[in-house]
């Protein structure tokens, strides 16, 4: 079901996004790095045993009515109804987190948007709570791309099928995450976003996980600690008191209760 007129525009309003929006990839860079420096990456009800729902309306609800931020599956499954209703052609993919450790195979459990724009082919992307691109990447492999801050480029591996790598200044190459072409449709997210919810063995459970870009730098507040990250290097990083996560939790990521 598409988004009507006026939650687009809410959307919008949420996002501090003021442009005519086209099928362009000007257009989709421009609300994906909006969206990242707007709604944060947050699994605050994952940790308050709050149960999750990813239904549109029920994303729309949180994200855009409440301001709230969510984690993967809602952060792109709401990118996912924005870009839909504007008129692109979305396949949804579902990836498994490699984290610069390809040995060490990971469950699927990230939702992966590819996006087709007037000009191209690209993946969006604004569920990653670190320093991740912060516009669409052409979808095409070994291509060295940039998003201002960091380089990019899809590698193709055998068992992973494609696989984002990231080299931030002064670093080498990373490999972030990987997916098949295989389409998901927007309720087979529902199960690995249970497993996250309710399993022992899920690390979105069980602690604080928060995250926001702000220009430049990726604002992060995970358990204890909030990190600010700029160009490669930690430019700030403390332990939070407790009593004082409410007040880190709204200065800097605009989150309320």
């Amino acid at each position: 079901m598409a988004l009507t007129k006026e939650q687009l525009a809410l959307y919008f309003q949420r996002i501090g996004y003021e442009g005519t929006p086209d099928r362009t990839s000007a257009t989709l860079g421009a609300i994906q790095e909006a969206h990242l420096n707007h709604i944060p990456y947050e699994n605050l009800d994952l940790t308050r045993g709050v149960p999750l729902s990813l239904e549109e309306g029920d994303l729309f609800e949180k994200l855009v009515t409440r301001r709230r931020g969510g984690y993967c599956f809602e952060q792109n499954g709401l990118l996912f109804s924005v870009l839909t209703s504007l008129g692109f052609p979305v396949t949804q993919y579902c990836g498994r987190f490699i984290d610069g450790e390809p040995q060490v195979i990971q469950e699927r459990r990230h939702r992966v948007l590819r996006v087709e724009a007037e000009d191209g082919v690209f993946i969006c992307d604004v569920g990653v709570y670190g320093e991740s691109p912060r516009r669409p990447l052409r979808f095409v492999a070994d291509e060295v791309q940039t998003d201002g801050i960091a380089e990019y480029k899809y590698l193709r591996d055998d068992f992973y099928g494609w696989v984002e790598c990231q080299r931030e200044k002064g670093k080498g190459w990373k490999w972030v995450y990987g997916f098949t072409q295989e389409p998901w449709l927007s309720y087979d997210f529902v199960q690995p976003s249970f497993f996250c919810e309710k399993n022992p063995a899920s690390k979105f459970n069980t602690y604080r996980q928060v995250g926001i870009f702000q220009g430049k730098a990726s604002l992060t507040y995970i358990d204890k600690v909030f990190t600010i990250y700029q160009e490669g290097k930690i430019r700030r990083r403390e332990e939070v008191p407790e009593e004082k996560s409410g007040e880190y939790l709204e200065r800097y990521f605009g989150l309320k209760g």
